[in-house]
């Protein structure tokens, strides 16, 4: 098991952070830092994960925010009809029925 790094720990505060593994829970670690990673975090993403593995987080999550989404979506250059969470039913959320 791959451990996360001390310097992003910070951002898993709702987890033990002992138990995130770098490569079982990608999806959920490049959501994080996608969110709310400072740019030594982002560095660290960009060297730990694939282009191809960040950009499938950015297509499929419905987790992270609109601003977010906006930017890795143009930084990849990705069209925001492609990206899951920026789709008109991700916006207006649960329904009751």
């Amino acid at each position: 098991m791959e451990r996360i790094p001390p310097n992003i720990k910070r951002l898993f505060w709702d987890v033990d952070k002992e138990s995130v593994d770098v490569r079982v829970h990608r999806f959920y670690i490049i959501k994080r830092i996608m969110d709310y990673g400072n740019v030594e975090e982002v560095r660290w993403m960009m060297q730990n994960y694939t282009s191809e593995e960040i950009i499938e987080v950015v297509r499929k999550s419905r987790g992270i925010s609109r601003k977010s989404a906006y930017f890795w979506s143009a930084y990849f250059r990705i069209p925001p009809g492609e990206v899951e969470c920026l789709k008109e039913f991700s916006r207006i959320g649960p329904r009751p029925f």
